[in-house]
């Protein structure tokens, strides 16, 4: 033993001796069996005071029968008196005889009930700690419960936790199993008698009746400094009665149930393991090298099981006995729904029992609402929603919830607003689903249907704010509805984006859903509400998965409303996507006339803009006027101001790029003053952007490249100027912060990411060493959602910094990428005119006049206006070093 070791020993004893000396040890003495344990407690008593000075020992003993406080200063002071004494330390050990130390754990009246720690625990320190903090608190009887779902691992902790305090506690540990889950619980009168047999009550002195054991066990704690656990504890009132009532005992409670109105001085909500301790786990369970040669495998299982360590442990165990299994296969068999709980069960041991106990304790409209949160194959719902599954009213609903989450079956998190959100892991999703194909498919239909009308109501008021053109089209309002509570409606623009945000995936259930079950109208009205919202997140991916749905679902119906309306859309997504332009191109022209043969002048106008936006995009800026022409008279005539506002910002566009600065700013004025008017955040925020593009390009003439890349003439503007001494230079900087702080307020993620774009174009233009981390950005930002515009912009900006750098090489190898990604003329043009700077820079004169001629051709094609040089002339402009800025110099 060591010498820690023998300190705690002697002073538990020393406890005993002052408590018990001189009644239960004298009786047997006369007897003379017991004389000689007498003689040395009184002896370890005396060896004690002794090696303290004056009456501080006496003392310190007596109170550390009291106090936890003062067993454990008694045990440091004696530590350190006999860290420079190894003498007094074999005297110790001599007085420590095994009679001495069998007192410690004799069965009369010092229970020791505690179950062995477990040799794999894992994971829980902080749980752990919490526990024996407050189980050492100074005070009153201390009552601590930890609670979670089955499987979760209460006992465990509480068991790890006793076994830290057992030193505190020399007068027993009781322990009892209360079977709080099962249907019966253990009777509290049964339990109250064997706590006080345990305790040394003899039989005859124990009462019959709940009230006399409960009086009589309160009496035997009243001095003794006990440890009980109550293990599943089924109710309040059960534990209660188990309670003493003293000051030196602790209770650690464990509960399925939060017991929300016990009396307890800590509470600890156990949550899953996380992933590394769940990894943890199941290497000590299953063998470490059987989960180290599959990682990956491993992973999935952990992920499969949800952080229930149950569930790690009956996997783990699987593993270890029936070793030919791989990891591989058990992986694949958790994949598996329908397989899950089954494999998850060994022996005695099964998540499913576990499950259903708990389910099977609930009243009867909370089991319904547990089979109902999965009708809907989301990984969320808002706490809203189950008042339309359970079709009950708000107040009913909330306190449905509420016992689901006092019974750890369901979860809630904060979601992105304020509001709450309902979560069901991957386990108890899948029994919420066998209990659920219990019942008769009519009741989840009714509920999912319920369920979709509510939120196609929601969708509806939130896209309301967000619809830029205003009403899109007609046909929309035919299917069922159902009215959500009034905090679960989007009332502007920006709790109308975190709407969308916060339950996108359930949207894209619901549509899926809704298309499953031949819910045509459903299917197409949620999949129209949402694509604006999908367009702003940059979600082309998702847009054109619940628009293929859709569309099929018109079909099905035959309504031509219905598809143009999703024509539409799907184009915007295909367009903005990037990847098929001419698919974006068929959608809209196909959509421009259903919505003009069913007389739609909202739909075809709309249309007919956003095919004007695709063919400016492609740099056919003759084109796409004319068509922006023919939108605008459309709107002015219904009217439909923020449609028209739209309309005059990419006209807007198409003059700047045609060098008429002036009409572009008077386009901006009167589009900004619409979307004022109709309180049009977002469409402010692109206006400031595009203004500042003006600004910006009004002072450059349009030229692609800074001064200090080339001096040479450029239509509108004799020699390129130097635009930090222009003031339309710091407007146009003034007016992309702007823009920038109102589109990240309304998550417009693309409209960001071009004003970045613009700022990194400034900052490159004027030398200025943040021109790196703004180009970063933008590459990341359009890597990120998609955007093959914007991301080869962004390259060719990239391009000119590194030839800053002197790697030319690379410099011409981003270039040329940029140059071949891009589609569209305009972007060609700039792109292409940068790269024949950078082959001039490397001294490649055939490779300057074959990228000049080509960009002379984009130049020209979009109607942008280009120097008037003879090809040699100009290509010799180009070909000298690259100077680089002095700001770069100065910061690279």
């Amino acid at each position: 033993m060591t010498v820690e070791e023998l300190v705690a020993a002697v002073v538990a004893l020393a406890i005993v001796a002052a408590k018990r000396l001189g009644a239960g040890l004298a009786d047997r003495a006369v007897e003379g069996v017991e004389q000689s344990v007498a003689d040395r407690l009184g002896r370890l008593y005396r060896w004690i005071v002794g090696r303290l000075p004056g009456e501080e020992g006496a003392a310190l003993v007596e109170e550390a029968g009291r106090s936890s406080a003062a067993q454990a200063q008694l045990r440091r002071r004696l530590v350190l008196a006999l860290g420079e004494d190894p003498v007094g330390v074999e005297e110790l050990r001599m007085l420590l005889s095994p009679h001495a130390l069998a007192l410690l754990s004799e069965p009369s009246g010092i229970p020791r009930q505690l179950p062995s720690a477990l040799a794999d625990f894992t994971g829980r320190g902080q749980e752990v700690a919490r526990l024996v903090e407050a189980a050492e608190r100074p005070g009153g009887c201390r009552v601590c419960l930890v609670h979670g779902p089955g499987g979760i691992g209460k006992t465990s902790v509480v068991v790890q936790a006793s076994h830290q305090l057992m030193q505190f506690f020399p007068d027993g540990q009781l322990f009892v199993d209360l079977n709080g889950a099962e249907e019966r619980p253990v009777a509290v009168g049964e339990v109250l008698g064997d706590f006080l047999a345990a305790l040394g009550t003899p039989p005859g002195r124990i009462p019959d009746d709940v009230a006399g054991r409960t009086r009589q066990f309160r009496t035997e704690l009243a001095d003794r400094r006990v440890l009980i656990v109550l293990d599943n504890a089924a109710t309040e009132q059960q534990v209660g009665a188990l309670t003493p009532g003293g000051s030196s005992c602790v209770v650690l409670i464990t509960s399925r149930q939060a017991l929300a109105t016990l009396a307890a001085d800590e509470r600890v909500a156990l949550p899953g393991l996380d992933e590394d301790a769940a990894w943890d786990l199941l290497r000590r369970i299953s063998g470490p090298d059987r989960v180290d040669e599959d990682p990956e495998a491993g992973r999935a299982v952990v992920g499969l099981c949800s952080g229930l360590p149950l569930a790690l442990r009956i996997a783990g165990a699987r593993l270890a006995t029936f070793p030919a299994r791989t990891l591989g296969s058990l992986a694949r068999d958790l994949a598996n729904d329908h397989r899950r709980l089954d494999v998850l069960s060994l022996g005695e041991r099964s998540v499913r029992a576990v499950f259903r106990a708990g389910y099977e304790a609930l009243p009867s409209l909370q089991r319904r609402a547990f089979r109902l949160l999965s009708a809907l194959d989301a990984p969320d719902l808002p706490t809203w929603a189950l008042s339309p599954l359970l079709d009950v009213a708000a107040d009913a609903a909330d306190a449905c919830l509420e016992g689901l989450l006092l019974a750890h079956l369901v979860q809630t998190r904060r979601g992105e607003t304020d509001g709450q959100r309902i979560v069901l892991h991957d386990l108890a999703r899948g029994f919420s689903k066998e209990m659920a194909a219990e019942q008769s498919v009519g009741e989840a239909d009714s509920a999912v249907w319920r369920l979709l009308g509510a939120l196609l109501s929601a969708a509806d008021a939130a896209d309301a704010q967000l619809r830029p053109a205003g009403a899109r089209h007609s046909g929309r309002d035919g299917v069922f509805r159902r009215s959500p509570p009034e905090d679960a409606v989007a009332g502007d623009v920006w709790e109308a984006v975190h709407w969308f945000e916060a339950e996108r995936a359930v949207l894209v259930a619901a549509v899926a859903h809704a298309h499953a079950r031949g819910w045509w109208e459903l299917c197409w009205e949620i999949t129209d509400a949402m694509s604006i919202a999908l367009e702003h997140q940059w979600r082309w991916d998702i847009s054109r998965q619940v628009h293929g749905l859709a569309l099929d679902a018109a079909d099905q119906l035959g309504d031509g409303q219905a598809r143009a309306a999703l024509l539409r859309n799907l184009g915007e997504a295909l367009r903005d996507g990037g990847d098929d332009l001419d698919g974006a191109a068929e959608c809209f022209s196909e959509a421009i006339a259903l919505f003009r043969g069913s007389g739609d002048g909202h739909g075809e106008s709309d249309a007919l803009g956003n095919l004007g936006i695709l063919q400016r995009q492609q740099g056919a800026l003759r084109e796409a006027e004319r068509t922006l022409t023919a939108a605008e008279l459309r709107f002015r005539a219904l009217p439909l101001e923020r449609g028209l506002a739209w309309t005059l910002r990419e006209r807007a566009v198409i003059s700047r790029h045609h060098a008429r600065y002036t009409q572009a700013h008077a386009q901006l004025d009167e589009a900004q003053a619409l979307f004022a008017a109709n309180e049009e955040i977002r469409g402010i925020g692109w206006i400031l952007r595009t203004r500042a593009d003006t600004e910006k390009e009004s002072t450059t003439g349009g030229c692609p490249l800074p001064h200090r890349w080339y001096g040479g003439p450029w239509p509108g503007c004799p020699a390129t100027s130097r635009p930090a001494q222009d003031p339309r230079w710091a407007a146009a900087r003034t007016h992309y912060e702007d823009a920038a702080q109102v589109l990240h307020a309304v998550r417009d993620h693309r409209g960001h990411t071009w004003v970045t774009l613009g700022l990194a174009d400034m900052a490159l233009y004027e030398g200025d060493h943040t021109a790196a981390e703004l180009i970063r950005r933008a590459l990341q930002e359009t890597d990120a959602c998609g955007d093959h515009r914007g991301h080869s912009r962004a390259l060719t900006l990239q391009a000119l910094l590194l030839a800053e750098a002197n790697r030319l090489s690379d410099a011409i190898t981003l270039a040329e990428q940029a140059l071949a990604t891009l589609r569209d003329h305009a972007g060609a043009a700039q792109a292409g005119f940068r790269l024949a700077r950078l082959y001039g820079a490397a001294s490649r004169h055939q490779d300057v006049l074959r990228t000049l001629q080509q960009s002379r051709t984009h130049y020209h094609a979009a109607d942008i206006p280009f120097p008037a040089l003879a090809d040699p002339e100009l290509a010799k402009s180009l070909t000298h070093p690259v100077s680089r800025a002095r700001r770069f110099r100065r910061h690279q």
